[in-house]
């Protein structure tokens, strides 16, 4: 994504014109994450650029765009587009009842623009806030309204086995194959719980909510003086109950109680 914004804004490397490839995932990212300043006209793309008003035109006539030749709308910019109207010698695809609805629709939204001549376009970006590119802000971008999970950010840190971290990892996704998953797949038909013969055998019971397993939760922190946080009757998820617990545990003994926790499961 670095090297489209650099193609965009910086005509004076020597690979300038040169094609970039790039997945077409980054390019739909990078077209989502940039807009422009109008100026002259001069670097903004007429049929693919957020242009007009903070919008492109894909998004304000996505019909009349795919009349459009894909060749074309790599092309041609705003300044050559408006003048004596060229755009409309770029459709060349069917005209259809809703190209031509918006094709009247574009050109009402084109009869406002005005062009500074002694003024470059400028590209925006949109995830910081001086609208300078930066990797760690596209890096973030990627992952807006993605769903936390309970949990991995104090796993991540915690110094453990890979192998014991990797098992709570498919733990807080609950992909461990228990009983109750294996019954949800059709590959069984009991899922009671093995060791307690009572609820459901899911891997939050198994772990922390089993008689069983709170029991040996006592006697090992027991022996290290933090029989206090032993899970409850109440608790009954793995993730809740270890973020409840390390709050009450003093700040330098965290690291240390979280790789417990890790290695006990």
């Amino acid at each position: 994504m670095r090297w489209l914004w650099l193609k965009r804004t910086d005509d004076h490397r020597s690979w300038f014109q040169l094609p970039v490839e790039v997945e077409g995932e980054v390019e739909s990212m990078f077209q989502a994450s940039i807009y422009i300043e109008l100026g002259d006209g001069g670097k903004a793309l007429f049929w693919s650029d957020r242009w007009l008003q903070g919008k492109s035109l894909m998004d304000l006539a996505p019909c009349l765009v795919n009349a459009v030749c894909g060749r074309v709308k790599k092309r041609r910019i705003v300044a050559q587009a408006l003048q004596n109207r060229q755009w409309i010698s770029d459709i060349t695809g069917a005209l259809t009842v809703q190209v031509l609805l918006e094709y009247l629709q574009v050109w009402d939204r084109l009869q406002g623009v005005r062009l500074q001549e002694n003024q470059s376009d400028k590209i925006c970006w949109k995830w910081t806030s001086d609208k300078m590119f930066s990797t760690s802000s596209a890096y973030l971008a990627f992952f807006i309204g993605q769903h936390p999970i309970e949990g991995a950010r104090i796993l991540r840190k915690t110094r453990a086995p890979p192998k014991c971290k990797f098992f709570i990892w498919l733990v807080l996704h609950e992909r461990c194959w228990t009983a109750a998953r294996r019954k949800k797949h059709g590959l069984q038909d009991d899922d009671t719980c093995v060791l307690c013969n009572q609820p459901s055998e899911t891997i939050d019971h198994l772990l922390i909510a089993c008689p069983f397993s709170r029991e040996i939760w006592f006697h090992v922190l027991r022996k290290v003086g933090r029989e206090s946080v032993t899970p409850s009757l109440h608790m009954d998820h793995l993730a809740s109950w270890w973020t409840e617990a390390r709050k009450h545990v003093p700040k330098p003994n965290r690291h240390g109680f979280d790789s417990l926790v890790v290695l006990i499961c």
